[in-house]
């Protein structure tokens, strides 16, 4: 079977679908296999990953003795890649005691052996993780007789187990498993490409040359990119140095009323270690709400202003700013560090007083909003920049920030890794820690989709109730006012409609065609009681933490995508009490159908952004549109992940051999027409 003969795109969901339905009708959610460093156990973990989310695969790698180091090597790659979980087992001491006494036996016996033992242990972790084994071998092999019996033959059910081995090396190139297991591709002279994209023979000649043509796309955006990180990073030695105090930061921590989780810790460290080996922080912190990521934020501005450096937190509403400056305040001033507030509001000379201090240096820390890009915030030595909610801020928006700082290191936030900030990441503006963990006794939000009048109504019933309790809740719908065009809710009827239903009920209006002072004041009523419910449009995406709102209930949630359905969930479950979230929607899309499902599943949010990016598009890579089509023609940041970090790889090294020059002067001349509108501000 040939490569015309597989629909790689198709194959690659069926096969999904088909672990996700067995999962299902078997009652788990959770798989083991054994991951031997070769192509086939490779692609199956990428197949479970996007069929049950990387936490629920557990690869276990069982090498023995006389193992190929590089398989074990290539096992790990995947692992790293995707994220999952792993565990390494040595089977020798296992095969060596039982053949201690078969002094003659042959390598079939010693390898039927191992594929046993292995499978042994497979299903005994299957036993203590309740997970499914999941079986790797390939057509080609079962048919040559190359799986053994009650080895690696007894699975659960084997997901490759239809596909020659031509098929799973193919749909691997298609799902970008690292370049080490897989002989890389050949490029496409240019004349070739341009001929061949025009006037192909064959649908391999046309696949060669937009591989062609998205390498080269790729490497004018790469190079762009990482050529004005490579002289900010060079241009570093001596212009930058931290003694590493860190009293205050343990003074800091000490005030704290939980201990910090082992992957905030890990996230502090990646970026002390690069402040101590001289390199300018330039990264972006993923991680859900609630897990920690303003408090890794706080620790390090706290540790900058020890040593002697400012630091700025940029958020993207005055009340998230005031939320940010009220809770810090205290704390700083007790370990003797000055904090401001700056924002739009703070005006005469209250204002000029904050600024003035901010530019003899005797403020340490400044939390605000656009402000702070203004032309009359003047830094005597900013050193470090926080952007808070980074999907609200454009590329150049944070730039014209650093520029405020020479050599300023950045740190950038964003409670659901969007697809934006995926491509971002990937692409090389900025590096990227997870936050993966969260807090221990955190509960988790239950969702729910409401898609007929019989569950709407008992939905309502079940919010009177908790409402009547004390509980707060959000009441969302996607647009401001009724529209003829669309036959979707808006806030004057569900305002209308929540009135009915809940006439002896406080309720708060908020939407975009509000003044931000009119917002802030609403939103500050909410937190503060004044109102039971409120009654909003996507603005309450980004706000301030409402402990006692247990509730989120959207209307046509069919329309919003996955990252920001989970963001506006991210709303509530601030406190103690179990939350709710309810998705209202009578689609019967197939699309539809799948997101909301995703949204039942999980609160991973990174699997969430994943399945996202699958449904949408990235956007630009450049400017403030979120989604829709990217501005890259040719590569899909979906599938091409490897082919990225190849290309990335790449210009490093090239940047590193020509020391920050790009001497094709064809090259350089494409770079600048594509980096020429943000240079200018644009």
């Amino acid at each position: 079977m040939n490569k015309l003969d597989l629909n790689l795109k198709e194959v690659h969901n069926e096969l999904v679908e088909f672990l996700r339905e067995n999962f299902k009708k078997a009652g788990f959610s959770k798989a083991v296999l054994g991951l031997s460093g070769g192509i086939d156990s490779a692609l199956v973990a990428y197949l479970l990953r996007d069929a049950l989310g990387k936490e629920n695969a557990l690869a276990i790698m069982m090498p023995y003795k006389s193992s190929n180091p590089d398989s074990l090597n290539h096992a790990k790659l995947v692992v790293e890649d995707l994220k999952i979980n792993s565990k390494t087992i040595e089977i020798t001491d296992m095969i060596d005691a039982y053949f201690k006494n078969e002094k003659e036996a042959t390598s079939l016996r010693m390898g039927n052996k191992m594929a046993r033992e292995r499978m042994s242990i497979l299903f005994d972790y299957s036993s203590k993780e309740n997970a499914l084994v999941v079986g790797t071998s390939n057509k080609t092999e079962i048919y040559l007789g190359y799986s053994t019996q009650f080895g690696d033959s007894a699975c659960a059910f084997n997901p490759i187990g239809d596909l020659y081995k031509t098929n799973v090396w193919e749909l691997s190139r298609y799902l970008n498993i690292p370049k080490e297991l897989i002989k890389e591709y050949k490029i496409m002279e240019r004349k070739s490409a341009i001929k061949n994209i025009h006037y192909p023979v064959s649908m391999k000649e046309i696949e060669e040359a937009k591989r062609r043509f998205a390498i080269e796309e790729l490497l004018i955006l790469e190079l762009g990119i990482l050529k004005n990180r490579f002289i900010i990073e060079n241009s570093n030695s001596k212009n930058y140095e931290v003694e590493g105090k860190k009293e205050k930061v343990r003074e800091f921590l000490s005030q704290l009323t939980f201990n910090l989780t082992n992957a905030q810790k890990k996230v502090i460290k990646e970026i002390y270690d690069e402040i101590s080996n001289g390199k300018i922080v330039n990264r972006l912190i993923q991680g859900d709400v609630g897990s920690g990521k303003t408090v890794v934020a706080m620790v390090m501005l706290i540790y900058m202003a020890e040593n002697g450096y400012q630091g700025a937190l940029m958020a993207p509403t005055e009340i998230l700013a005031n939320q940010h400056y009220l809770g810090i305040k205290e704390r700083l001033e007790k370990i003797g560090l000055r904090v401001e507030l700056l924002t739009s509001s703070i005006k005469g000379k209250k204002k000029n007083e904050i600024l003035e201090d901010i530019a003899n240096g005797d403020v340490d820390i400044v939390i605000g909003t656009h402000s702070l890009i203004e032309d009359d915030v003047i830094f005597k030595k900013l050193r470090l920049i926080v952007i808070d909610e980074q999907h609200r801020f454009g590329v150049n928006q944070r730039n014209k920030l650093r520029e405020k700082g020479f050599l300023g290191n950045l740190l950038v936030m964003s409670a659901t890794p969007i697809p934006r900030s995926l491509a971002l990441s990937i692409y090389g503006d900025l590096d990227l820690s997870i936050i993966d963990e969260l807090p221990p006794g955190r509960t988790p939000i239950k969702t729910k989709w409401i898609a007929n009048d019989k569950d709407l109504e008992k939905m309502y019933n079940f919010i009177y109730k908790k409402v009547n309790d004390g509980n707060q809740a959000y009441f969302v719908a996607p647009l401001i006012e009724t529209s003829d065009k669309m036959a979707l809710k808006s806030v004057d009827k569900v305002s209308e409609e929540i009135e009915r239903k809940f006439s002896n009920k406080k309720i708060g209006i908020i939407h975009g065609k509000m003044k931000a002072k009119e917002k802030d004041e609403v939103m500050l009523k909410f937190k503060n009681k004044e109102y039971d419910i409120l009654i909003a449009t996507t603005v309450i995406e980004v706000g301030i933490d409402v402990p006692a709102s247990t509730i989120m209930t959207i209307y046509n949630a069919e329309r919003f995508g996955l990252s920001a359905l989970h963001q506006l969930r991210g709303r509530v479950g601030r406190g103690s009490k179990q939350s709710y979230c309810f998705l209202i929607s009578n689609s019967t899309t197939e699309n539809s159908k799948q997101r909301l499902s995703i949204m039942e599943e999980t609160e991973d949010g990174f699997r969430i952004a994943e399945e996202d990016l699958k449904l949408r598009n990235s956007g630009e890579i450049f400017g403030l549109r979120q989604s829709g089509f990217s501005d890259l023609k040719f590569i899909d940041i979906i599938y091409d992940v490897k082919t990225i970090k190849l290309v990335r790889d790449e210009c490093i090294k090239y940047l590193k051999e020509h020391k920050g020059e790009i001497e094709n002067i064809y090259l350089k001349y494409d770079i600048e027409q594509k980096f020429s509108d943000i240079q200018a501000g644009n």
